[in-house]
């Protein structure tokens, strides 16, 4: 039957049963963003959000901005309701779009990448 070969599939593949079956009942992989520096706004969730993706992953550019916790809130309603559009319109005017992606000053960090490593 259909759980048998589930279970074969897991074993096969060396993966849970779980993930297994949850790929045969959505009939795809589930699949979940992880991009560094690219996820900066609700809107940019949502997008990645109506392209297909079944998550996102946000990094330290959201948690160290100045609005952190605003941010990953309105990150979070976007990503939640993103075929919304008032909702995505909501959750983009909680946010200074002007503070996204600041991005680092170079002449502040404290190792440079021809500093990096062992000696030459």
């Amino acid at each position: 039957g259909d759980n048998q070969d589930l279970v074969r599939m897991a074993r096969e593949f060396k993966v849970s049963y779980d993930i297994v079956e949850q790929t045969a009942k959505l009939g795809r992989l589930p699949v979940v963003n992880f991009a560094a520096g690219g996820i900066a706004t609700p809107a940019d969730a949502a997008y990645l959000m109506s392209l297909g993706c079944d998550g996102i992953f946000v990094g330290s550019g959201i948690f160290n901005a100045n609005d952190a916790a605003e941010r990953a809130r309105a990150i979070v309603l976007a990503t939640t309701f993103w075929n919304e559009t008032d909702k995505v319109k909501e959750a983009q005017k909680m946010i200074d779009e002007r503070q996204s992606m600041l991005g680092l000053d170079v002449k502040t960090l404290e190792l440079r990448m021809q500093d990096r490593g062992g000696s030459a």
